[in-house]
C-alpha cells in the first residue's frame, strides 16, 4: 500500500443499516487485505459501536445521521464514527466484572468492553460536530 486507502459511508441511524455497514467493512477490510480474525474484529467493533449510536445517541430515533471513515496505511486501519446525537462520557461506563455469573452481571457495558479487547485503541471525543468514536487497528 503506497499511499492511504480511504473509504467512507454515510448512513441514517436506522437499525436496518447494520447489515450495509457490516458489509462496507467486510469491503475495506478485503480492499486493504485483511486476514479473516482482523476482517471479524474490524466488523463487530463497528458494529457494536454504529448500534449503540444508533440506540444511545439517537435513542432509536432513524433520523439520526452517522458518518464512518476509514483510513489505512502500512501500519493501520483507522476507522471514525461520527454522530450528532446526545453526548457520550466513555469514563461512566465501567468495566464489566466477566468473572460473575451471567445472572450477577450488571446489564450494558460489554459493547465498549468487546471494541477495546478486539482493537488496538478506542476513543471517544465529542467536539463541535458531535461525538465522534476513533478505532485503531494495528497491522502486522
Amino acid at each position: 500500500m503506497s499511499k492511504p486507502k480511504q473509504f467512507h459511508l454515510e448512513i441514517s441511524s436506522d437499525m436496518t443499516n447494520l447489515e450495509p455497514v457490516s458489509n462496507f467493512m467486510l469491503d475495506v477490510a478485503r480492499q486493504i487485505g485483511l486476514d479473516e480474525k482482523q476482517t471479524d474484529h474490524v466488523q463487530m467493533a463497528v458494529d457494536e459501536a454504529v448500534t449503540n449510536v444508533m440506540e444511545h445517541a439517537y435513542s432509536g430515533r432513524a433520523d439520526g445521521r452517522i458518518e464512518i471513515a476509514c483510513r489505512a496505511d502500512t501500519r493501520a486501519l483507522h476507522i471514525e464514527i461520527r454522530d450528532q446525537g446526545e453526548p457520550f462520557d466513555a469514563d461512566t461506563i465501567q468495566e464489566p466484572d466477566i468473572s460473575k455469573p451471567l445472572s450477577e452481571r450488571a446489564i450494558g457495558g460489554l459493547g465498549v468492553f468487546f471494541m477495546r479487547k478486539l482493537m488496538s485503541n478506542v476513543e471517544f471525543t465529542r467536539d463541535a460536530g458531535g461525538n465522534l468514536t476513533r478505532l485503531t487497528l494495528n497491522l502486522k
